[in-house]
């Protein structure tokens, strides 16, 4: 018995660990956005920003590169085939293009908190549709979180360019409809759903792309390294560590991405990711609102990622 109690202590320790390492993956979004919009040659020695690259080309690269590498962890026999595949991967392009067209035209802090604000979308989504109860640490969670959309709207109103803004409040919306999706999902392995959701991102971006210049060579391995370390890659870890910690507990230690995605765009372009006021004052509250509903002190339940079996 304490063989097994200290067998299952590691599996949550190593997972735990997982999920961090998921979380700084998913935190290099800003930097990596940051290498093909600015020179970043000064900082790190090279750059992708030649030619100038379109947010949703940017957008179909990434996903596209993400899929394909994801392809060789899908095993034929285990490959689901399902139509409700269809409506949560034209959700997952829909995220996947507002986020990255976000994060190229405006503040990759600014973009990640709003796309955070996806589980309560998830909850308000639950209220309206199925009159699901919202409790009062949810009420206060969502005060919290408003106030903060608030403030990065009032940023981007100082600034004259609320455009980043909304689009990243709806990578927000589009993230809660792939949660939801997920959920809908679980019953099907991780891996197909994954690499489905990234290759029909890129199906529908692909008219975009076909009148626009090709990426350069460099270009090229810049996003293909970008799919597969910053989106495939740690979703699975995630969703391997969420059979051992509960999501809850999981939501709280992603917390990291937020905190570090600004820090690594910041390093990588520091014009483009001045600190206000308004910024840290949203950051408080979106942030102050997920601790708040996934803190062992909230009682509603998050969606899942969908395992891997």
């Amino acid at each position: 018995m304490e063989d097994a109690l200290k067998g299952n202590q590691a599996e949550v320790t190593r997972a735990r660990v997982m999920l961090v390492l998921a979380a700084i993956l998913w935190s290099l979004s800003g930097a990596f956005t940051r290498v093909m919009t600015t020179d970043t040659t000064p900082v790190i020695g090279f750059s992708a920003h030649e030619p100038p690259m379109s947010p949703l080309a940017m957008a179909f690269w990434r996903v596209l590169w993400g899929g394909l590498l994801l392809l060789p962890l899908v095993r034929p026999t285990r490959a689901c085939l399902s139509w409700r595949l269809v409506p949560v991967a034209l959700a997952f392009a829909f995220m996947n293009a507002t986020f990255v067209s976000a994060l190229a035209l405006g503040s990759s802090a600014s973009a990640v908190l709003l796309q955070y604000t996806a589980p309560l979308w998830v909850v308000l989504f639950g209220w309206l549709l199925w009159r699901s109860r919202i409790d009062r640490t949810t009420t206060a969670s969502m005060a919290l979180a408003m106030a903060g959309v608030a403030c990065l709207v009032m940023e981007g109103c100082e600034e004259g360019n609320l455009i980043p803004v909304f689009l990243a409040l709806a990578s927000g919306v589009g993230f809660a409809m792939v949660l939801m999706g997920l959920e809908w999902l679980k019953d099907l392995p991780g891996a197909p759903v994954t690499a489905f959701n990234f290759l029909i991102g890129a199906l529908v971006l692909l008219p975009v792309v076909l009148f626009q210049y090709p990426p350069s060579g460099r270009q090229v391995v810049v996003m293909a390294f970008f799919g597969f370390v910053q989106m495939g890659l740690p979703y699975l870890i995630a969703a391997r560590a969420l059979r051992h910690v509960p999501a809850r507990e999981a939501g709280l230690i992603t917390l990291l991405e937020p905190l570090l995605n600004p820090v690594w765009s910041r390093l990588l372009a520091r014009d483009a990711e001045p600190i206000t006021p308004w910024m840290l004052m949203g950051t408080l509250g979106i942030l102050g609102a997920l601790v708040v509903r996934y803190g062992p002190w909230g009682s509603s339940r998050p969606a899942h990622l969908p395992s891997d079996d």
